[in-house]
């Protein structure tokens, strides 16, 4: 063990014994504080003096296993975070992401020390090439949590990672991250976990989808291929020597451009299975616990389908640039309440930039109120009109810590909001289209509202009006669109 190394000098032994003060006073119950204790002791060790190279494997090995209780705890932290819309996820995300990069870091140093001081063991350095690459893993993991910014040395130093490791045929070498598991992973599994997480389009899934999106895959990565050549089933590629990040398989590519093909085309037969055990009420171990995780393992399956295996849905109307302001509220209760009492706590000023027949592209500050969701709905108006539009977030990107890009699916025009009663109690609601007899129209309300195949009846403009449900409906976050036609 590192902790216990025999003989030190004077300065070996003041940072031995900081080291061990750190690793023993973890705030127990504040992940933030403690992996940044962590990460401040990986960093005091690189900032040391030249340690001899198997002390520094031994404390990256420390580290590591110290970090990962603390970084599930902030995980979950985060995640609650973001459902309740607190800024106490920007930190744990701070935290975590610098103990993965010091991670990476210290691994990066000892296989260069490694590199120039000659010949070193086979396992020592599998073991700590797949250390880094777990890390830098798990820091694409949590820069899709926040929907980015997303770092483009990442890539860089994970090609190179995977091409040395290839050349010195250590790349499947099998490696045993955690010292509690018989789990054995390698330097290639690692990569491909990271190419198969960038191929998942986690930009239109919501925030606890990414979560298990991560888990799923690790699920998934004996039935996943990475090749360096074509391969049936291959709609991605990524250019580790180039170190490029994947891109999605369009055409051929020229026979002197250096890739790896990833084909997911195995994993289909694991997603039927895992589908078939959703059925049963059977969700696999580390797959997630407690009652949503069923829906949630099904929804991200449904996911994977999409962007995995069926063709890009090609866009149906051009987008066209557009400049301008947009005053925009977010949820159905914050506008509901907007257009019933004038109430305009709930307002924020975006930015427009792109326009289509059934979408817009905005620009959107990161509020203390934290980012939209996807799924989320969205009222939107120009500064110069009077209606509202109403629109669903589609997907999510950030190119700063400050402002990110929404894209945001449009479905109606100047709604009205009526009192409604399905004859169990009374509530508010959204006329999505005009109300005419004989007509279909759409109605959203607050998820779980309204009964299914109940007759609705609404009060507007002094008349009541009988609604009767054609059964077709759709879900967002927190609200639903069902179908009518007015009788």
């Amino acid at each position: 063990m590192f902790l216990s190394a025999s003989s030190p000098s004077s300065e070996t032994s003041r940072l031995l014994d900081e080291v061990r003060w750190r690793l023993a006073s973890l705030p127990a119950h504040e992940p933030g504080l403690a992996l940044d204790e962590i990460a401040s002791g990986i960093e005091l060790m690189l900032e040391g003096p030249e340690w001899p190279v198997d002390q520094l494997v031994s404390a990256l090995r420390d580290f590591d296993e110290s970090a990962q209780p603390v970084i599930r705890e902030a995980a979950q932290g985060f995640l609650q975070s973001a459902a309740l819309g607190t800024g106490r996820g920007e930190a744990l995300h701070a935290a975590s992401t610098r103990v993965f990069r010091a991670i990476a870091q210290a691994g990066q140093a000892v296989l260069q020390r490694q590199r120039y001081a000659g010949a070193a063991p086979q396992d020592v350095s599998a073991e700590v090439a797949t250390r880094l690459m777990r890390a830098e893993g798990s820091r694409l993991k949590w820069a899709h949590l926040l929907y980015g910014p997303y770092d483009g040395a990442l890539w860089r130093q994970m090609g190179a990672t995977f091409l040395e490791a290839e050349e010195e045929g250590r790349l499947v070498l099998p490696v045993r991250l955690r010292q509690s598991r018989d789990t054995e992973t390698s330097t290639y599994r690692e990569y491909l976990r990271a190419v198969a997480l960038q191929c998942s389009g986690l930009a239109q899934v919501p925030v606890e989808l990414v979560d298990v999106a991560d888990r799923l895959i690790l699920h998934l990565l004996p039935a996943l291929h990475l090749g360096a050549g074509p391969v049936e089933g291959a709609r991605f590629v990524v250019s580790p020597m180039m170190g490029a990040g994947p891109r999605r398989l369009i055409k051929a590519l020229p026979a002197d451009e250096p890739a790896w093909y990833f084909s997911p085309l195995l994993a289909e037969r694991v997603l039927g299975e895992l589908e078939h055990m959703l059925k049963k009420g059977v969700v696999p171990a580390g797959l997630g616990v407690g009652p949503g995780a069923k829906d949630l393992v099904a929804a991200c399956i449904r996911h994977f389908r999409r962007t995995w295996y069926e063709a890009p849905a090609a866009r149906r109307h051009r987008r066209h640039p557009m400049g301008g302001k947009l005053t925009a509220v977010r949820g159905l209760p914050s506008f509901s309440q907007l257009v019933a009492s004038g109430d305009a706590g709930g307002l924020a000023t975006w930015d427009l930039c792109d326009v289509s027949v059934g979408g817009l592209g905005l620009i959107a500050p990161v509020t203390d109120y934290g980012l939209p969701r996807i799924g989320e709905m969205v009222a939107m108006r120009s500064e110069d009109a009077a209606a509202w539009r109403l629109g669903m977030v589609r997907r999510i990107q950030r190119d700063d810590v400050s402002r990110a890009f929404i894209g945001v699916e449009t479905f109606a025009l100047d709604p009205r909001v009526v009192r409604a009663d399905d004859g169990r109690a009374p509530v508010d609601v959204l006329l999505c289209d005009p109300l005419r007899r004989g007509a279909s129209l759409r109605v959203a309300a607050p998820t779980g509202v309204l009964r299914p195949s109940a007759s609705l009846f609404v009060a507007e403009q002094g008349a009541i009006q009988k609604l009767k449900p054609l059964g077709k409906a759709w879900r967002g976050h927190e609200f639903e669109v069902r179908t009518y036609i007015a009788v």
